[in-house]
């Protein structure tokens, strides 16, 4: 769906203060006028004190942020919307250590569980797409370097599924899925849900693969040999594992295989979208009002 563009000077004097960013919250939110949640009356007064809006059909009162990441934040919704703003835009993403310098926000804490809260709720909209055409798919392995064994049979490494559409002279839609091993059972875990009937899936030699031959999807195995082939002959897929390794060891110092998962989300939902840039903040704002918050203890254990 299309949504507003909006240049960072047209941000900033459209969102100055709180009551701008509820306005806007509302909008989005209720696009058509207010709907109680429990009755579908489109009537309702505003309680102020304790910020609800109630409905004069059952009396209803609902939350503009229940349901959403921001519900229950002590945060000022204009520090949010700057970090979702800030978080969209840089095609390298942001560390949460210079948001929290920038958006004067106290503890390091509550601006690493905001990004968490960003992340899923990209991470929740890019669920409900699938690839389709021509797929190139690789895995590749995220960790310090350790003295052994290179690549597949690597120890202490997070193992990671890439999938990315080849459309020839550029690369459509990506996905990047964490799995426990490069198996032909996690594999189809990862990837079933993710590809369009009649996919093509080309991939290396990796007998795990085959698993992506089935009634439904193609597969294109190629024997690759030197690494140097494997660029040549799966060129997009190894652009994308190139750009986001560099990613989390430059802008984030790396990242934990707890929560490497978010990551790749937020990196993939900024690719997808990269021909729409001037949209990301409200792309990723309306994907925010569409997701459930996610808390510290959930991150935590």
């Amino acid at each position: 769906m299309q949504q507003e563009s909006m240049s960072l000077i047209e941000f900033q004097k459209k969102f100055s203060t709180e009551e701008a960013c509820q306005e806007h919250l509302y909008k989005l939110r209720w696009s058509h006028g207010y709907k109680c949640p429990r009755c579908n009356h489109d009537q309702a007064s505003f309680h102020r004190p304790r910020h609800l809006y109630q409905c004069k059909s059952c009396g209803y009162q609902a939350s503009l942020t229940a349901g959403t990441i921001f519900h229950k934040t002590r945060t000022p919704l204009t520090k949010w919307f700057w970090m979702i703003f800030l978080m969209g835009r840089p095609k390298s993403g942001i560390s949460m250590l210079s948001l929290m310098r920038m958006l004067e926000i106290k503890s390091y804490k509550t601006v690493w569980i905001m990004g968490h809260k960003i992340r899923k709720a990209m991470a929740d909209r890019d669920a409900n797409y699938k690839l389709a055409g021509l797929i190139e798919i690789d895995d590749t392995y995220f960790g310090s370097s350790k003295p052994g064994k290179r690549g597949r049979g690597a120890e202490g490494k997070t193992k990671v599924v890439v999938a990315v559409e080849n459309r020839g002279d550029k690369a459509g839609f990506a996905t990047m899925q964490p799995v426990a091993k490069v198996s032909s059972e996690e594999i189809k875990k990862a990837l079933t849900d993710r590809l369009e009937i009649d996919a093509v899936a080309r991939t290396d030699g990796w007998k795990a693969y085959r698993v992506l031959n089935s009634e439904d999807t193609g597969h294109d195995p190629i024997t690759i040999g030197s690494g140097k082939n494997a660029v040549k002959v799966l060129p997009w897929v190894h652009t994308m594992i190139g750009n986001i390794k560099g990613i989390v060891r430059g802008v984030h110092h790396g990242v934990s295989p707890k929560h490497l998962k978010r990551y790749a989300a937020e990196f993939c939902y900024r690719f997808n979208r990269r021909f729409w840039e001037s949209q990301m903040f409200n792309r990723i704002l309306a994907a925010c009002l569409c997701s459930s918050t996610i808390t510290y203890a959930e991150l935590s254990e």
